[in-house]
């Protein structure tokens, strides 16, 4: 591997950031920062963003009596601030507001059209207002979207409509040889559902909705606005503005999304690139929902979290071990604040913290912070590192932090059964070796870390790597 592109769906604006919003981009995260340790930073490429066009956003930007322009800083602004504080190292903040992104869409969907994917019709069909997206009578439960639980519109208008079908068959094809990977493997068994099911070409236009990019040659009618965000993955490689970039980075690695946007990014999105003579994506990632408190994160129901409130009180690190520790990532699971203080308590300050606090001042105690250098290898551990690497890049973070985890145990064990304390006075020698295994122990644990809680890694190495070690402050104090 010569290049990682990563993606994360980009937040629409219609709100601020949640923990739910959290997840995907703590886990991006987490692999961008792997693989910049395996092939350098400068060949990793890490997108996240926001998703700002749509009918919704301009009734919004009303609501709050706002012009658009500010609403939609103001709201972006909230997003990039909140991955800021969980310390997401993204590469760029693409916003759908952008003008090389105005120019990339405007280039990707004249080039549809060109190729003779496009064409102009009336349509009547159900638009479901909260999806900003036109859905089936099969998409129903009892008449109602089943996600916002409300009656779809009937509406009746003019659109430029793209040929999708004429892209189903290689799509499936390339699922089926996993040319084209989607993960985990029940999402791969819904998105082939799909198609079996069969597809009907799709209106990628929309009238009447000024807060849009205009179609280049009908400036009545707007992109819509799921085609317009969909294009940003290829904005971000640098499709209009930075050919070599470009070359080098797309198609993306993995586009890491919501398990409930699967058709747009697993159908719909690949025939787009097709359609435009681009090759697909690698690889999608659809993980599940995040509950709080065992109810699905709603504004009506106020019971939104905002991760700037769990930083402020347990850290960053914290937060973010927590998100990819509790749940596993392609699953739904649920989360509280009780559980990430339990996590916290235990995991981290009873566990990690522990660990590190009790060995750096057994060794500046009875070693003056100085291990000796005949001191011999006990090789007491068998650390697993290619097996954690290996879950890591499998989106199996719950379980590479357990396994990582049961060497914390074990490294807390050794300090408890050897009596260390004692052993220090005792039997010297004996001290300084299991020391030494303790000291490099942590080491590996730390850089194991790194992409899981990069302040907290960085904190332990640095202190580490000084020429005399001494007690280490406490880095998970009692909240």
């Amino acid at each position: 591997m010569d290049k990682f592109y990563i993606t994360t769906a980009i937040d629409y604006i219609n709100g601020k950031p949640h923990v739910g919003h959290s997840y995907e981009k703590v886990a991006s995260d987490v692999l961008a920062r792997f693989y910049a340790n395996k092939i350098g930073r400068d060949n990793v490429l890490f997108l996240t963003g926001t998703d700002e066009h749509g009918a919704k956003i301009a009734e919004f930007a009303q609501s709050s009596q706002l012009p658009i322009e500010e609403f939609a800083n103001q709201t972006a602004a909230s997003f990039s601030l909140a991955w800021d504080s969980l310390n997401i190292n993204y590469d760029r903040f693409i916003r759908t507001t952008d003008q090389d992104h105005l120019k990339t869409v405007e280039q990707l969907i004249t080039k549809i059209k060109d190729n003779g994917f496009l064409y102009e019709a009336d349509y009547e069909g159900l638009y479901c207002v909260g999806h900003e997206a036109f859905i089936t009578e099969r998409d129903l439960v009892n008449g109602l979207c089943p996600e916002h639980q409300t009656k779809p519109e009937v509406i009746k208008e003019k659109n430029w409509f793209f040929k999708i079908e004429s892209f189903t068959k290689i799509i499936r094809q390339k699922i089926d040889s996993d040319e084209f990977k989607i993960r985990p493997q029940e999402r791969r068994t819904e998105v082939l559902s799909l198609l079996e099911q069969g597809f009907k070409d799709i209106a990628v236009t929309r009238p009447n909705v000024k807060w849009g990019i205009a179609v280049p040659w009908d400036p009545q009618q707007t992109i819509y606005v799921w085609v317009d965000a969909l294009i940003n993955y290829v904005t971000g490689a640098g499709f209009a503005t930075d050919p070599e970039k470009f070359k080098k980075y797309w198609p993306a690695d993995w586009h890491v999304i919501g398990k409930d946007i699967i058709k747009f990014h697993c159908i719909i999105w690949p025939a787009l690139l097709l359609a435009a003579d681009l090759p697909i994506p690698q690889a999608v990632y659809a993980h599940g929902y995040l509950t709080v408190n065992n109810q699905k994160i709603s504004k009506s129901l106020g019971n939104a979290i905002d991760p700037n409130d769990w930083v402020a009180a347990y850290g960053s690190d914290a937060v973010r071990y927590f998100l990819l520790r509790e749940v596993p990532f392609g699953q739904d699971g649920d989360v509280s604040e009780e559980k990430l203080k339990a996590r916290y308590e235990s995991d981290l300050a009873n566990g990690l913290g522990n660990l590190v606090s009790r060995v750096t001042t057994l060794v500046e105690k009875f070693l003056d912070g100085v291990i000796p250098e005949h001191t011999k290898e006990l090789e007491l551990t068998n650390y697993p590192l290619p097996e954690i690497h290996q879950l890591i890049t499998e989106f199996k973070f719950h379980e590479a932090l357990a396994k990582t985890w049961e060497v914390v145990a074990w490294a807390n064990k050794l300090v408890d059964e050897n009596k260390l304390w004692e052993l220090g006075k005792t039997d010297p020698q004996k001290f300084a070796e299991y020391a030494k295994e303790l000291i490099h122990t942590i080491t590996q644990i730390s850089t194991t870390l790194q992409p899981f809680i990069p302040e907290t890694s960085q904190k332990i190495l640095e202190h580490l790597a000084k020429e005399k070690i001494t007690k280490i402050d406490q880095l998970f104090p009692r909240v």
